[in-house]
């Protein structure tokens, strides 16, 4: 099950139960709208906060006239949209999407009152990269970027990058993981490349409907999660190939956040969060670190409904978002500095932490 756990969030694969989308005389659209009331209302983290007979009136009213899947976005979008969780929402093809716009000449479903707020940020779409930090005191740390991914990654190759980039010749003192812009997807290639920062104890609360013991832990070189008792864990996926030092969890580490950090992304930084010498420095995320369940109706037509928020090591939520250690307003730095404002605060902060005071003399080791 857990091996399906992508898309924005957390992500569970369900189907629904429901197999009366279509009367024995052709198309139903009210049948489409209890269908996705009856899949949705169950496990919606706010569904106790929803006003379901308006919703309901108002969604048969937009379906009235419906003759399609299409015609029936509107009362779909409508239902995911009342859950004012920021984070739920439908999940329409391509080519649903382009017959939509042909159809009505725009885009957008139905106004979208209240309008959610924008994820804004300058460093979207980045790719990730790895580059060193020459410290005041003349010791060398390393940068990672690790920006957004909505792919699977069966073959490893996100989660090796990241990984790679981590390692320079020599060693570093220690790390900044810039997570700015990282607006989601699938969490966890991201978290298993950072494995050389976590550590083989690594352990993270992970949730699912019903299960509030469930967790992510590393072991043998795998990523693994188990959602009650550890003898039926689920291998994820292996850990990524790593050649630096084996000592890289005990250094400090500073997390870069904004704005622009949602979903997924909100994920990997809290999969830092309350790591012994891990400082954040930026702007508080955007404020959905909650996981998704993406359910799919019997029409093919699949919505992401928020269904739980995630957690940090020690069990904490950030609904409101995950504020940093040190607000830093993203800009420019000292002009006797080529980095932004940012960075140039986690290279400061870095210059403190022990192993970072003087020229760093580490070797390598092997590793997964």
């Amino acid at each position: 099950m857990l091996k399906h756990w992508k898309c924005l969030a957390i992500a569970a694969v369900l189907a629904s139960s429901t197999s009366t989308a279509r009367s024995q005389d052709g198309f139903d659209a009210q049948a489409r709208v209890t269908e996705a009331l009856n899949a949705v209302r169950p496990i919606a983290m706010n569904r106790d906060r929803v006003d379901w007979n308006a919703v309901e009136a108002r969604a048969r009213d937009l379906a009235a006239s419906a003759q399609d899947t299409i015609d029936l976005l509107p009362a779909y979008h409508l239902i995911v949209w009342s859950l004012n969780d920021n984070h739920s929402r439908i999940l329409p093809s391509d080519e649903q999407v382009d017959e939509w716009i042909r159809r009505n000449g725009r885009e957008r479903f139905l106004p979208d009152l209240p309008r959610r707020r924008a994820i804004v940020s300058e460093f979207r779409g980045r790719q990730v990269s790895g580059r060193d930090l020459s410290l005041a005191n003349e010791s060398m740390a390393r940068l990672v970027v690790i920006p957004a991914f909505n792919e699977d990654d069966a073959d490893n190759a996100f989660a090796q990058s990241i990984t790679t980039a981590l390692d320079r010749p020599g060693g570093s003192c220690g790390y900044v993981v810039d997570l700015r812009g990282n607006t989601g997807g699938n969490m966890f290639p991201m978290i298993a490349g950072l494995w050389p920062l976590l550590g083989d104890d690594f352990t993270l609360p992970v949730a699912a409907p019903g299960v509030e013991t469930g967790r992510l832990f590393f072991r043998d070189g795998q990523m693994v999660a188990s959602l009650s008792d550890d003898s039926n864990a689920e291998v994820l996926g292996r850990l990524p190939t790593w050649s630096g030092s084996a000592d890289e969890a005990a250094r400090p580490v500073a997390v870069l956040v904004d704005h622009g950090v949602a979903s997924s992304g909100e994920g990997t930084a809290l999969a830092l969060r309350g790591r012994p010498q891990t400082r954040f420095f930026g702007e508080t995320t955007f404020g959905a670190a909650s996981g998704n369940a993406i359910l799919t109706l019997s029409d093919g037509l699949m919505m992401a409904v928020t269904f739980t928020y995630l957690k940090d090591r020690d069990g904490r939520i950030y609904p409101d978002g995950i504020p940093p250690d040190e607000v830093v307003e993203t800009g420019p730095g000292l002009s006797t500095d080529p980095d932004d404002a940012v960075v140039e605060a986690a290279k400061t902060w870095l210059s403190s932490q022990p192993g970072c005071t003087g020229s760093p003399s580490l070797g390598h080791t092997a590793g997964h």
